[in-house]
C-alpha cells in the first residue's frame, strides 16, 4: 500500500469516528450509507485541497449523498451531520490544536504578553458528546438556548486565549471530559490545585523574544 493510501485511510477513519459519534442511535442503514460517501469525499478533497484551500458545500455534499433535511424530525440525522462537519471543517480548527496568533497578547492565565493560543474550554475531542445531547455542561447557562441557540458555534468559540505553556499545562492536568465538565470557565481553571501552582510559577517566566508594551 502506497503512502498516499495509507494516509487517506487513516484520514477516512478519524473522520467516519467522530461523524457516527455525532448522529442519532437510532439512524437508518441509509445514513450510515451516506456517511460513508461523505467521509470518502471528504478525505479524497481534504488531501488533495489541503487545509488551507479548504471550499466545500457541505449541505449539497449531504444531499448528494441521499440525505433529506426533515426539519420536523427530532432526531434528524442531516442536521446533526452538518452542524458537525462544520465544526470539524472550519478553518480555525483545522490543523494544529497548538496553532499560536501572529500578534502579541498578556495571557488569560499567567498575563505574560505573549504570542497566544485559543484553548476550548469544552475542548474539541468532546464536541460530538454535546452536538449528540444538545446540551451543555450544567453550569453553563444560556439565555433561549432551546430556540435560537446554535450549540456548534457556541462550542467552536467558547475560550480563553492563553501561552502555550498555560495551553499544555491545562491539558496535562486533568482529561478532556474533566476539563469540560468541571474546569470549563477561566475561574474554575485557576481553582484546580496544580493549574493555580503553574501560573503563579509561570508569571516569573521570561518570555523568549519578548515584546515590551
Amino acid at each position: 500500500m502506497e503512502e498516499a493510501e495509507r494516509l487517506l485511510l487513516s484520514t477516512e477513519r478519524a473522520m467516519k469516528k467522530v461523524i457516527i459519534s455525532s448522529i442519532p442511535p437510532s439512524s437508518t442503514p441509509e445514513v450510515i450509507s451516506a456517511i460513508d460517501f461523505v467521509v470518502a469525499t471528504l478525505a479524497s478533497y481534504l488531501l488533495e485541497e489541503g487545509e488551507d484551500d479548504f471550499d466545500l458545500d457541505l449541505t449539497a455534499l449531504l444531499l448528494d449523498a441521499g440525505l433529506k433535511n426533515d426539519e420536523d424530525d427530532a432526531d434528524n440525522a442531516f442536521t446533526a451531520l452538518l452542524e458537525t462537519l462544520n465544526i470539524m471543517l472550519d478553518p480555525n480548527s483545522l490543523g494544529s490544536e497548538f496553532e499560536e496568533t501572529e500578534d502579541y497578547s498578556h495571557c488569560s492565565m499567567c498575563e505574560r504578553h505573549t504570542k497566544l493560543t485559543l484553548h476550548h474550554l469544552i475542548p474539541k475531542q468532546t464536541f460530538p458528546h454535546y452536538l449528540k445531547k444538545k446540551l451543555l455542561p450544567p453550569n453553563i447557562t444560556i439565555p433561549n438556548f432551546s430556540k435560537t441557540f446554535k450549540i456548534g458555534q457556541f462550542l467552536n468559540s467558547y475560550g480563553i486565549y492563553v501561552c502555550r505553556p498555560c495551553h499544555s499545562a491545562i491539558h496535562r492536568c486533568e482529561t478532556n471530559k474533566v476539563l469540560a465538565t468541571e474546569f470549563n470557565n477561566l475561574e474554575r481553571l485557576m481553582e484546580h490545585p496544580k493549574i493555580g501552582g503553574w501560573v503563579a510559577f509561570n508569571a516569573k517566566q521570561k518570555v523568549k523574544g519578548e515584546k515590551r508594551i
